[in-house]
């Protein structure tokens, strides 16, 4: 498996995020997998999630993955702004 790392930035934060492609090749034409890691591929507790595969190029699967990454970022700073938000209104209703 190939791992890399790339910085997507969502608004103002940056997030550093592990990938991971495996290609293999079926029927002469490369099938291209790509996974996100939960930590630094190098420490022991880090584990690696499928995003998709089926991809016929790199290029095609590390836009996908990114994409992907950064729509989960998104929704994960949206949950918590909501959330505080959420928790703000009971205590002044307290």
């Amino acid at each position: 498996m190939i791992k890399f790392k790339r910085h997507i930035k969502v608004d103002d934060q940056v997030f550093e995020t592990w990938f991971g492609m495996d290609i293999k090749k079926k029927g002469g034409k490369p099938n291209v997998s790509i996974f996100y890691y939960t930590d630094d591929p190098n420490e022991e507790l880090s584990v690696h999630q499928l995003i998709k595969g089926n991809f016929t190029s790199k290029d095609e699967a590390v836009k996908y993955g990114t994409r992907f990454m950064r729509r989960m970022y998104q929704d994960m700073i949206k949950r918590e702004a909501s959330s505080s938000s959420e928790e703000n209104e009971e205590e002044t209703t307290l």
